[in-house]
């Protein structure tokens, strides 16, 4: 019997420590010879957590306000926040404005980024390395390029963007975090002929690009996999009849590369909304869309065997 390799694929966790102990444990409950983490690490905004009086702290989290006593109800109340992607900050009255105030405010996000993907990465490095299972991990165009260091420094996770990495004996894995241009103006952003460029070029280093998997953020437009909600000129959604409309927002140079090159399989995300497994070409592109707000990990395994694949399946928990 041909060897098999499977492949756990997740993506977007967006600083939900929650959704990456799941994306851990992942691996040996699927039985995966593979973890890939696609992109978009950090999470998106600090959660200040008030000090008031008689040594109580207070905050509004998602609608509920909390006033919680230091020590264990304050703990708890911290991972709360934290198991959602959002960073719990201890703050004094009035402190997070007089940051922003003095220009400051950005420098503290980045560290609190910092730390905690460096805590992801040493329970990578404790729970899988005993397992002998690698992962291969890269930034997305949501997180700051400042923490490419943490990645290259990591003691288990492999840095993939940018690279062709042997996964077994006959798949390499292509990965790029960057997007196309959003309405975000998010950190790793390039136009199309950029991403079009940087893509064919990676795909050139290929050994048999026939038996590839790609791991590109971005996935390719019209697919059914790139439906996301349309926008006005002020960024809020457009709903008619109250119905939110969506609209294809993916790539055309990742469409293209893809139709080029054919390669086995393509893992994507940067859709929250839009997962989904299509059929380009001879090419299997799925995106596991991302629902880390909840605590819920999505994701998809996939098992592969020399130039077919034999199973595969979006998975939820």
């Amino acid at each position: 019997m041909a060897r098999r390799t499977r492949i756990f694929f997740a993506t977007d966790l967006h600083g939900s420590s929650r959704c990456f102990r799941k994306f851990i444990n992942a691996g040996p409950v699927y039985r995966a010879d593979v973890l890939v983490l696609g992109a978009d690490l950090a999470g998106k905004a600090i959660q200040s957590i008030v000090h008031g009086q008689n040594g109580r702290w207070r905050c509004t989290f998602i609608g509920t306000n909390y006033d919680v006593a230091e020590g264990q109800e304050l703990t708890d109340l911290e991972k709360l926040i934290e198991d959602h992607g959002y960073y719990p900050y201890r703050a004094e009255p009035g402190e997070l404005e007089a940051r922003r105030d003095a220009g400051t405010l950005d420098e503290l996000f980045l560290s609190l980024m910092r730390v905690r993907l460096q805590g992801w990465l040493e329970l990578a490095d404790e729970r899988l390395r005993p397992l002998g299972l690698p992962v291969y991990v890269m930034l997305g165009n949501d997180d700051p390029p400042q923490l490419q260091a943490l990645l290259d420094q990591s003691p288990w996770a492999k840095p993939a963007e940018g690279r062709i990495l042997q996964i077994d004996d006959d798949h390499e894995l292509l990965s790029w975090g960057y997007s196309n241009i959003t309405p975000w103006n998010s950190h790793r952003e390039q136009t199309e002929e950029q991403l079009s460029a940087t893509l064919h070029g990676l795909a050139a280093k290929l050994n048999d690009p026939a038996r590839s998997v790609f791991n590109v953020h971005v996935p390719p437009l019209g697919s059914g996999l790139d439906e996301a909600p349309v926008l006005d000129e002020n960024l809020r959604v457009v709903q008619v009849l109250g119905q939110v409309r969506f609209a294809p927002v993916g790539s055309s140079a990742v469409r293209q590369v893809l139709s080029d090159v054919q390669p086995l399989l393509g893992l994507h995300g940067h859709i929250h909304e839009s997962s989904g497994i299509r059929r380009l070409g001879r090419t299997l592109a799925i995106n596991p869309g991302s629902d880390y707000g909840t605590g819920a990990l999505n994701g998809a395994l996939v098992t592969l065997e020399a130039d077919k694949i034999v199973a595969h399946q979006l998975v939820r928990g």
